[in-house]
């Protein structure tokens, strides 16, 4: 698990990793618009130099602080829609949704592994979808 924080120190490093990258979970931070407007931008990279079939995943993080939410969740949606992947808040600080997100991308990628031709595609975001609505102890509804 490689960090890089969207950090523009980093830019030129990433590269490298999204070689060989089989899952990318992409954040931006609810409270911050220039962090959201920044994904259109990594996605672009990431379609050029990530793998063909890399999982990816949104994440709009710190949902944990809605008071000072600058992107709407609906906006998050409609981005993740757009370009296909599954989408989801969490918060890094009560751990909301984070296990959940690392939990789909690996089932996402234990089926890729031992799927058979002849079988039905996992759904990563129906999983994502389905597991959301589930009430759980520690989620923000």
């Amino acid at each position: 698990i490689w960090d890089t924080a969207g950090q523009e120190r980093f830019r030129s490093v990433t590269h490298a990793y999204y070689r060989d990258a089989q899952a990318l979970l992409l954040l931006y931070d609810i409270t911050n618009k220039s962090s959201f407007d920044n994904i259109r931008a990594w996605l672009t990279e990431i379609h050029e130099y990530a793998q063909r079939d890399v999982v990816i995943m949104l994440l709009g993080n710190k949902a944990d602080v809605s008071s000072e939410r600058m992107i709407r969740s609906e906006d998050g949606e409609m981005l993740a829609r757009e370009y296909g992947v599954p989408f989801m808040e969490t918060s890094a600080k009560t751990g909301m949704n984070v296990e959940l997100a690392f939990l789909a991308i690996a089932k996402e990628l234990k089926y890729r592994a031992g799927r058979q031709a002849h079988e039905r595609s996992f759904q990563i975001r129906d999983y994502v979808e389905s597991q959301k609505k589930r009430p759980s102890c520690c989620s923000f509804l």
